[in-house]
């Protein structure tokens, strides 16, 4: 039985609009790499963020709200300036871009998403926190196999 009994309705409407919104969001990442200071796309990007992470924590997808506000939060700070674009935060934006399209994926499913990596959720709060970024690591949702 689905993680979201009675609900199928609700998830299908919002990965159909949180997927129109990520791939939005895919297309302004493109031109920010060319124009990182481009305020306007700064605060599109935010925007699709924002609501992303609104409608799951409508739906209660915790692991998707937790990465989202981390994101989100970085946006806000480059578009007030508190933050610089580097090739490396980009990357980060990047991976957690694509956990979030892999969240969606699981959702359609009717399952609930594992948390996003430590590795990756540490690099975004490093960043937020202004330091440097750790080594790139492993991003996959922590539910994935480890090879030992």
């Amino acid at each position: 039985m689905s993680e979201f009994a009675g609900m199928a309705d609700l998830l299908q409407d919002f990965l159909t609009e949180a997927s129109d919104l990520l791939a939005d969001v895919d297309n302004k990442l493109v031109e920010l790499e060319k124009r990182p200071e481009d305020t306007a796309l700064l605060n599109t990007i935010f925007r699709g963020f924002h609501t992303i992470k609104g409608g799951a924590g409508f739906l209660n997808v915790d692991p998707m709200v937790s990465l989202c506000h981390r994101t989100e939060n970085l946006f806000d700070k480059l578009r007030n300036g508190e933050l610089k674009m580097a090739p490396d935060l980009m990357d980060a934006i990047l991976d957690a871009t694509g956990i979030v399209r892999e969240m969606f994926s699981i959702l359609a499913q009717g399952r609930m998403p594992p948390p996003a990596a430590s590795p990756l959720l540490q690099t975004l709060d490093s960043f937020l926190q202004g330091k440097p970024a750790a080594p790139a690591q492993e991003i996959k949702p922590q539910s994935a196999p480890c090879e030992v």
